[in-house]
């Protein structure tokens, strides 16, 4: 198996990753600027409108936050393949 039809989701695995450490190290509790609206915006704003006035699930957050990359990296993966066959 090779990797390269797979590389624009094995770029949004890590890309992913790099923005939930990102985030993690960046996170202030006590207010200053919210990060996760620039490093996954599709996964924030899906997450606040289904939990609009609570606390989203810790683990349901960081795992919308790698799948919003890796979900990109996998469109880009058939965008290529169907660019390339046509």
């Amino acid at each position: 198996m090779r990797v390269r039809p797979f590389i624009g989701t094995l770029c949004g695995i890590a890309i992913g990753g790099l923005a939930i450490a990102t985030w993690m190290l960046t996170f202030d509790p006590h207010g200053g600027v919210e990060w996760s609206h620039y490093l996954f915006p599709i996964s924030a704003i899906v997450l606040e409108r289904i939990y609009p006035a609570r606390s989203i699930p810790v683990l349901l957050w960081y795992a919308g936050a790698l799948l919003q990359w890796v979900a990109i990296g996998a469109i880009v993966d058939l965008l290529r393949g169907a660019f390339r066959r046509g």
